[in-house]
């Protein structure tokens, strides 16, 4: 009788389990689809806060600190104000650093984003900044592609980073348009784990392609 007890608590915490494990991928599934269904240039923070939510909830995955850091990030592109891009830079670092800590291992593309923040941080003042964040950037860079090769975002940060540096300082359109059109190989072989995994970059790297054209 114990034995059978023991039995159906188990299938009950097995079906508890896997009920929080498909809502929690269908909410991620859902929220992702909405951020990068978002017009090129609209604001990010209505999903990044539905995403923190997530966060709150599920304190055992990355991924929604992650997808956070990433609203923010991409946020502060969009914005003049070098006081509110700072601002939401500061808040993409907190939640980099929470998906960082509940990772159980090295993740590529977590670093990838930290490289992209610190390219974010340094442009809001290029001339006092780039001494501090560029390392900060190719370390980042330079541990994403040692953790994962295969990984296409490695090839198009590199890109877009050699586009938006002058010629004169070793960068330029026909630098760069060899580093997206490897991302593009490298994504033609690319399967992300899973729907609302990181998964972006390839329409950026056609778009860039077509500039360096």
């Amino acid at each position: 009788m114990k034995k059978l007890t023991f039995l159906i608590a188990l299938l009950f915490i097995g079906k508890s389990v896997f009920a929080q494990n498909s809502k929690y991928e269908e909410t991620m599934n859902k929220l992702t689809t909405e951020m990068f269904n978002q017009p090129y240039d609209a604001l990010l923070q209505p999903v990044a806060n539905k995403m923190q939510r997530v966060a709150q909830a599920e304190a055992d995955q990355w991924l929604p600190n992650y997808w956070v850091a990433y609203c923010y990030i991409q946020d502060s592109f969009k914005k003049i104000d070098p006081a509110e891009k700072d601002q939401m830079l500061d808040v993409a670092a907190e939640y980099l650093k929470k998906a960082e800590s509940i990772a159980a291992k090295p993740i590529s593309d977590i670093e990838l984003l930290k490289a992209q923040h610190a390219s974010a941080k340094m442009t809001v003042d290029p001339q006092n900044r780039w001494q501090e964040y560029g390392p900060k950037y190719q370390t980042s860079l330079n541990k994403a592609e040692q953790i994962d090769p295969s990984n296409p975002r490695v090839a198009y940060l590199k890109g877009t980073s050699a586009f938006y540096t002058p010629e004169a300082f070793g960068g330029g359109k026909k630098i760069a348009k060899p580093f997206f059109e490897e991302a593009l190989v490298k994504f033609s072989n690319f399967t992300a784990e899973t729907t609302y995994h990181p998964n972006w970059g390839k329409m950026e790297s056609e778009y860039f392609i077509t500039q360096c054209n």
